[in-house]
């Protein structure tokens, strides 16, 4: 009884603290929530670190999801906040401390890294404060406004067969600049986009993020020899540079685009597959499987002509009727 009482009493708090906010606590929610705007704001919060409408912490946390709320409405972003930590790890690979703030644009996420923090949530309409010091990798990020409106627009490229050379000029010395390409399956890594997007954000204009879906573009795969997915390469001054780490955290990427790319191999780019090339290839897998299917259609052929002519034989001598001489 106890226990109920004690829930009852949480539950009352919790309700209290997010009553009017929008709230996506379920797959189904955030499916259809992210489809009803192009742009689409979750902050994911800990229900735990409000336990009482008197608490100052959940008073504070409260105020500030509000203001939040108001910069997103001002801007015509939807605002929505989630305590369901399983989503906030399985679709935008969010772990550790709460709050965090995951910006959807036209269902493509990012997640925001202007700050750590393990409390409450210290951001305000144009000034960031954080309970922890920031990483000086990520000092830039000096307001959620600014941050919102620049990562209004996806910086993250999508490349193909057709485009990946002719976009990077990966092979003549990437003359349009450095290339970190993500090499991945369809389904695959679906929790990494929010951190590649956000770690493209925080290092525009000094390289360039991209996508290549293998599963779609067999030459690319071919090209570089991916097997083992998903796969990071970093294209610089015409050699590629293979991110080993087993580390997908946003603040690693960046690290290895910075000094880290030196402690690996740099390896020469292969050369574009021309198309004489990709002929021959096809003509090596066809022309095999044509010198042994070619002679076994010839036997059965020729065995096929045996059979129907001893059958017609057969039966012809079978209906001739025979000759008699009756004589007295």
């Amino acid at each position: 009884m106890q226990k109920l009482v004690i829930f009852l009493l949480f539950s009352l708090s919790y309700c209290y603290n997010y009553e009017d906010f929008t709230r996506i606590n379920h797959e189904q929610p955030l499916n259809e929530y992210t489809q009803s705007s192009s742009l689409n704001v979750i902050v994911f919060v800990d229900k735990q670190q409000c336990n009482s409408e008197s608490d100052d912490t959940c008073r504070q946390q409260r105020s500030q999801l509000e203001q939040i709320r108001h910069l997103c409405t001002s801007a015509n972003i939807q605002f929505a906040i989630s305590t369901n930590i399983t989503i906030a790890e399985k679709y935008f690979n969010i772990y550790g401390s709460l709050p965090k703030l995951c910006f959807l644009r036209n269902g493509f996420p990012v997640v925001y890294s202007g700050i750590y923090l393990t409390g409450i949530i210290c951001i305000y309409l144009k000034k960031i404060i954080s309970t922890k010091t920031r990483p000086s990798s990520l000092s830039n990020m000096d307001s959620l406004q600014e941050w919102l409106s620049e990562a209004r627009e996806r910086l993250t490229h999508v490349l193909d067969d057709k485009s990946f050379e002719h976009d990077t000029q990966a092979s003549t010395g990437s003359t349009t600049g450095d290339w970190f390409i993500l090499f991945k399956k369809t389904n695959d890594s679906r929790s990494l986009l929010p951190i590649w997007e956000a770690a493209a954000l925080q290092f525009r204009n000094r390289a360039i993020f991209a996508y290549v879906n293998v599963d779609t573009n067999p030459i690319i795969q071919k090209r570089f020899h991916l097997f083992y997915l998903p796969i990071f390469i970093l294209f610089k001054q015409g050699k590629m540079y293979r991110y080993e780490s087993a580390s997908w955290k946003q603040i690693s990427f960046i690290e290895f685009i910075e000094n880290d790319y030196k402690k690996v191999k740099a390896e020469n780019v292969p050369a574009e597959l021309s198309a004489f090339a990709l002929f021959s290839e096809k003509a090596a897998k066809v022309i095999p499987l044509y010198l042994i299917v070619m002679p076994i259609i010839c036997l059965a052929a020729v065995l096929l002509v045996l059979v129907s002519g001893l059958a017609r034989k057969k039966k012809t001598t079978t209906e001739r009727t025979p000759f008699q001489v009756k004589i007295d």
